[in-house]
């Protein structure tokens, strides 16, 4: 709480680290009427830093990122310059800075009263206490709790900071009786006397800063203040009027303040000056700050108190000859020129200067978007208009429209994070544009209304219902705006599938944007136009495409159309098997990405590219890693989706079905209802998976049913690759329940057989639609190939040298996970035709399948292979003959066991001979010798005496 000593525990705290040679860089959030100073404290920290460093120190440890901390503390002066990014960006170059700082020396960053902290400090401190691993660097943060209500913003920054496990947080308690008795004695220099304690204790309730208050006032008056306010302002009541009114200066300006701004504002004469400021620190009002020319309170609270004792009329006044000051002198400013425009604000707007106040908030918005601190640059430009209808004259002063501002508005809320906010402004800004005077504004508006639909999942006719009004409202007497329309049609039509509309669209734009120099926006044309002809079969120069993309994005540092290039160029390499260049072209994306601070933000869609290409390949230890790293940059939209999916699966996978639903039902909530049919189908195949592995065969095929009639509800993006799994799945579900119920369950049989014919005839359906352009994939013909393996197998007449050549096509393609499989099947089928040669092929088959799946971690395939082996009685060197102890005891053999759990679940000879590759006649012989061993007369007998022991 206020006063209980957090401040004064982290300036111990500091003090011991400059003993040891440690750095110390710290910064205070403010207290200010209008939205914080983006990054505050940050900033104190790195101005700090630059003094606190030489020279050739200070430029290794700024290193790449000197384009973007010099935004924040232009006192960092760079060579270049950077476009537009992301807070995300920022925030990494920050913790290479921090990182690099702690190679060096030990580092104490110490940010206080952060219940006052902007909306981009909170996420900083959040992102630096998750990323902060290995590096020698201690973030400590102060707040008041007391201060916390309900909805207080770093409500949110606790728990995440609980969350994470990365941050310990401690409550600072009052003081006992005994401890404030230690502390007065402390400050009195002598032993207190007992009344004094108890009369300091009572009033101050253990608070320390109200103790030694309390004890100050009570050696400068004959009577001790009745209220904690009075308390606080009782050392400001024992200064002279001079002093007091220095005070009243000091505490508009803030906590900490520049002499010479103190002197300007003031009335007072120089000596009267000094002499009220020398006064003021005698009494432990004020603190000078080391090193420089400045004051500050000793405490926020009585800052705060002398703030609230102000006349109204005074306040304002001052407020408005404040805000002319620093106008006039803009060195005064205590936050530097990045804080200037920002303070302009909070001042003027105190001052009840609606016109100055609407101009300063406008600056202080551009400053902020300058510094990447998007969120406060938005409450900004809100607060601006806000004013709007109050200030004559207002788009002159503003230089701009207000449908412009608003436009703005929409761009600054996007690169909040706040994509629906931003589809609100856009909307609002169109009702204020009239489309017969000015076109291009309405075009634009729709072309980005268009772009935030689809980061939000809406359906594709809603998108390109916009696409096509800012087509018709877009005309080539604006190049450039009409390069941007067309450059984003021609990305919705390729991910609609019109890729051949999409090609002379992109075409268009990319001429345009030459004309008129715009690289970017070239750049998106040439990324779109690549997966476009690739779709249309022009593989390799739709590949060139997209490598033409990536270097005119660099060019313009447009970092998401970088990212945007890589992961296409993934994703078109990944739809024609080359998995391992697919891999390569999006690690290579990731590198780049972090090479340019970029790659915990824009790069955020590589990561489930390089997650899906790790299954594909079969190195599922390595996905993990990515997925956190995913989930630590809180992914909205498709990335989110990705994530809770292949969370999903990758669970499932090593055999987790708790996790795996708990993922599934997440991917399923994220999902809108009327969400498109690739990600339906994504859904659906990721159902049939768990059902399969899970070993609910009836859920697996009606899910493969439902998934594939969903195929035919709208086009697929030609990278789906759901399709592909949903009927290799649902197919293997109905080859596993058509044999488990053959024997005994005719109709379930039947069933099977009608439903895997159903699958296959959708498979078939699907290949002739060609949903993936005029190409064609490049593991169809072994996809197909297989679902035909699986059919056969349906129909009995299953082929163990066909699974034999789909492993080795797999293991071609190099996908070792659908190697296994295959070789799995293989085994089964070798062993169920009988003879010595083909139990030893059986065995090779299923030893290279437990191999793999034992390797890659698939539980499913490791222990069903394990189980194929013990039923065969393969040796295939893995596994070891495991006898329950009252197996044992009763002297049954490792098969014997087998047989018994398979009589007990009612199965005849004939079933168990079937299910363990036996003949008839050795399984009789094996149900005899148990009737015997158990001491029972009759199957049934034997069933019951299996349950009961256990062995069931």
């Amino acid at each position: 709480e206020a006063g209980v000593g957090k401040t004064r525990l982290v300036a111990e705290l500091a003090a011991r680290v400059r003993e040891a040679d440690g750095l110390v860089l710290a910064g205070s959030c403010l207290d200010l009427t209008d939205p914080a100073l983006p990054f505050g404290p940050v900033v104190q920290a790195l101005r700090s830093l630059q003094r606190s460093l030489d020279p050739a120190t200070l430029e290794a440890v700024i290193g790449p990122a000197g384009d973007v901390l010099e935004r924040l503390v232009p006192e960092l002066q760079s060579h270049g310059g950077v476009e537009r990014a992301s807070t995300g960006a920022l925030f990494e170059h920050l913790l290479r800075v921090f990182e690099r700082l702690g190679d060096r020396m030990a580092t104490l960053l110490v940010l206080e009263d952060l219940h006052w902290a902007d909306h981009s400090t909170r996420d900083f401190v959040v992102y630096l206490a998750r990323n902060l691993r290995d590096a020698r660097v201690m973030l400590v943060g102060t707040y008041r709790s007391d201060d916390l209500h309900r909805r207080h913003p770093m409500r949110a920054v606790l728990a995440e900071l609980d969350r994470s496990g990365a941050a310990q947080r401690f409550e600072l308690e009052r003081f006992d009786r005994e401890e404030l008795r230690e502390m007065v004695a402390s400050i009195l220099s002598s032993e207190p006397s007992n009344d004094l304690i108890d009369m300091v204790f009572e009033r101050s309730e253990g608070n320390a800063f109200f103790a030694e208050e309390l004890v100050a006032a009570r050696g400068a008056t004959d009577q001790i203040p009745a209220t904690l306010r009075d308390i606080m302002l009782a050392r400001i009541d024992a200064l002279s009027e001079c002093s007091q009114g220095l005070m009243r200066v000091i505490s508009v300006i803030g906590r900490r303040a520049d002499h010479r701004l103190v002197a300007a504002l003031s009335d007072a004469s120089e000596g009267a000056l000094s002499d009220g400021l020398r006064e003021a620190t005698e009494h432990q009002v004020l603190v000078i700050e080391h090193g420089s020319a400045a004051y500050r309170f000793r405490h926020a609270l009585v800052r705060e108190a002398v703030y609230d004792d102000l006349l109204p009329g005074e306040r304002v006044q001052l407020h408005a000859r404040l805000a002319e000051l620093l106008t006039e002198h803009p060195e005064w400013c205590d936050g530097g020129p990045s804080a200037l425009a920002g303070e302009l604000a909070g001042h003027w707007h105190a001052a009840h200067d609606a016109p100055r106040a609407f101009k300063a908030m406008l600056d202080a918005a551009r400053d902020a978007e300058r510094m990447y601190a998007y969120p406060e640059a938005l409450a900004h430009v809100e607060r601006a208009l806000e004013l709007w209808a109050q200030v004559p004259g207002a788009p002159g002063l503003s230089e701009m429209r207000h449908v412009d501002v608003v436009q703005w508005a929409a761009v600054l809320a996007e690169m909040s994070g706040s994509v629906d906010r931003a589809l609100e402004f856009a909307g609002t800004a169109m009702l204020m544009v009239d489309e017969a005077t000015d076109p291009v504004t309405a075009g634009l508006l729709h072309e980005r209304s268009a772009r935030y639909l689809r980061i939000l999942g809406h359906p594709t006719q809603e998108i390109l219902h916009h696409v096509d009004t800012a087509i018709t409202l877009v005309s080539t007497t604006d190049p450039a705006a009409r390069a941007r329309v067309l450059a984003t049609r021609g990305q919705q039509l390729m991910l609609a599938g019109r890729c051949a509309d999409a090609v002379e669209s992109c075409e268009e734009a990319i001429t345009l944007a030459q004309a008129s120099g715009e690289a970017a926006i070239e750049s998106h044309a040439r990324n779109s136009l690549g997966v476009s002809l690739v779709a249309l079969g022009d593989t390799e120069p739709g590949l060139t495409e997209l490598r033409t993309s990536r270097v005119r994005a660099l060019e313009a540092r447009a970092w998401d159309d970088v990212t945007r290039a890589f992961t296409n160029e993934s994703s078109v390499l990944a739809s024609a098997a080359r998995h391992e260049d697919s891999l390569a072209a999006a690690v290579e994306g990731l590198e780049v990405a972090r090479q340019h601070g970029v790659s915990r933000d824009a790069s955020l869609c590589l990561r489930p590219a390089i997650s899906a290409e790790l299954w594909c390949l079969g190195r599922w230890d390595e996905i993990e890693a990515q997925l956190h790293e995913l989930d630590a940059a809180e992914p909205t939209g498709t990335n989110a989706w990705c994530a809770a999916r292949q969370w999903s699966e990758l669970s499932a996978g090593h055999g987790d079905f708790e996790a795996a639903h708990q993922y599934l039902e997440r991917f399923r909530a994220l999902l809108a209802t009327d969400v498109e049919a690739p990600w339906q189908v994504e859904l659906a195949s990721l159902e049939v998976e768990i059902a399969l592995w899970e070993g609910d065969l009836a859920t697996a095929i009606d899910c493969a049913r439902r998934g594939t009639s969903t195929i035919f509800t709208g086009a697929l993006c030609a990278d789906t690759p759901g399709p592909s799994a949903l009927h290799l799945n649902g197919m293997a579900a109905a080859a596993q329940l058509a044999s488990q119920a053959a024997a005994r369950d005719q109709e379930a049989h039947e069933q099977a057989h009608r439903d895997a014919r159903e699958l296959e005839a959708r498979f078939r359906e699907w290949v002739e639609a060609e949903r993936w352009g005029k190409r064609t994939p490049g593991d169809l013909a072994v996809v197909a190939r297989q679902v035909a393996a699986e059919l056969a197998r349906v129909e009995g007449n299953g082929d163990a040298d066909e699974w034999a050549a789909l492993a080795d096509a797999w293991l071609e393609l190099g996908l070792l996970p659908r190697v296994a499989y295959a070789r799995w099947r293989e085994s089964e089928l070798r062993l169920t035709a009988g003879g010595r040669a083909g139990a030893a092929e059986a065995a090779e088959a299923a030893r290279e399948a437990y191999q793999i799946a034992d390797a890659v971690g698939w539980q499913w395939a490791r222990d069903g292979v394990a189980d194929l082996a013990r039923r065969g009685r393969l040796d295939i060197a893995f596994l070891e003959p495991s006898i329950p102890g009252v197996a044992d005891q009763l002297g049954l053999t490792g098969r014997e066991v087998e047989v018994l759990r398979l009589l007990a679940a009612g199965r005849t000879n004939r079933q168990i001979a079937e299910t363990l590759f036996i003949s008839t006649k050795t399984a009789s012989a094996h149900v005899s010798n148990l009737l015997m061993k158990l001491g029972v007369s009759n199957r049934t007998e034997a069933g019951a005496a299996a349950r009961r022991l256990g062995l069931d």
